[in-house]
């Protein structure tokens, strides 16, 4: 066993040789092509500056107030006995989840990250909790996706409660380790004076750290489309989508780049439709918001192969839950 683990490694490319392959790829495009890519990189900033930033810095301000001035453990009261029943975590996880539902990604990773560094819960707790709060906010996908990108608001509502559920059902899968869920050690509260400076701080640090993500996997996702690998792997894909659609499927692989610009290609799209598609990529959140979340779930000790297999169970549920839907409509009809 271990001579086929080592072989296996010796054919594997290495975490940093990938990221190392990846980067240079990105360096040569753009030296061939820099109006391209330095004009992908404004639409980035842009997306950011508009439609990012002033949606997350004060859920990022504001929850970390309230973090640090105790409104976790007061509400970690409250929601004891349902956290610690269902998912086998401290009262405080149900806390991430509200506020995670309420400003989407990636406010539950560091909600979880703030706890685990106050000492409020530990790595199998965080593990437990990152299973069920790494969710989209309803601004995205209702505001953003559904009606500012498909002109449908109404369906945007029956996608977010598919979203909610699937990372509840999720929840459920990654439960077993976590059996001290009443445990955890109380958050110590911080003056006002100081809660206002540390939110403050963190949440300009995270906010930018966030906008780095969106504008250099904005520019990922449209270098892969632009090597024309996307449209290739979507021709065989696009097989099993609704009416054979190329652009569901391109939609789809974009989206485990970048879930905005993936988003955005579908909206030609009937939204009912791209219903299976969306949910997929909004429950997996791409590979921006995936390095977003473990820029702070690392600290916890969560690894990244752990957090993956976390989306990706996420995804399938989500997906799953909105392919049953579509045959429930069309039983209908």
């Amino acid at each position: 066993m271990d001579k086929i683990k080592s072989a296996f490694a010796r054919l594997c490319p290495s975490k940093a040789a990938v990221i190392s392959g990846g980067a240079a790829f990105m360096i040569i495009l753009v030296l061939i092509d820099p109006t391209t890519y330095l004009q992908s990189a404004l639409v980035g900033l842009e997306l950011f500056g508009t439609k990012v930033a002033p949606a997350l810095f004060p859920f990022f301000f504001f929850t970390g107030i309230l973090t640090r001035c105790g409104f976790a453990e007061g509400m970690g009261r409250l929601l004891r006995r349902p956290a610690k029943l269902l998912y086998r975590v401290p009262g405080c996880g149900g806390y991430v989840w509200c506020m995670s539902i309420l400003s989407g990604y990636p406010v539950g990773a560091k909600l979880t990250r703030e706890l685990y560094d106050g000492g409020a819960i530990d790595r199998a707790q965080a593990e437990g909790i990152t299973a069920f709060t790494s969710t989209s906010g309803p601004l995205f996908i209702v505001g953003t996706v559904a009606a500012g990108m498909f002109q449908n608001a109404k369906a945007g509502y029956i996608l977010l409660v598919m979203h909610f559920t699937a990372a509840l059902a999720n929840g459920f899968l990654y439960r077993a380790g976590n059996r001290r869920g009443g445990t955890a050690v109380t958050l110590p509260r911080m003056r006002i004076s100081s809660a206002l400076s540390e939110s403050m701080k963190s949440a300009l640090i995270s906010c930018l750290t966030v906008g780095g993500f969106v504008v250099i996997f904005g520019m990922a996702a449209d270098a892969v489309y632009n090597t024309g690998l996307i449209t290739a792997l979507a021709k065989p894909l696009s097989r099993i989508m609704p009416n054979g659609s190329v652009t569901l499927a391109e939609g789809l692989l974009i989206g485990l780049v970048e879930v905005t610009r993936g988003a955005a290609h579908m909206a030609g799209e009937d939204i009912y439709a791209a219903l299976p598609c969306l949910s997929f990529i909004l429950a997996f959140g791409g590979l921006s918001i995936i390095l977003q979340s473990l820029s702070f779930l690392s600290a916890c000790g969560i690894s990244a192969g752990k957090f993956l297999r976390m989306k990706f169970t996420q995804s399938f549920i989500a997906l799953l839950f909105a392919q049953l839907f579509a045959i429930a409509i069309t039983a209908a009809l």
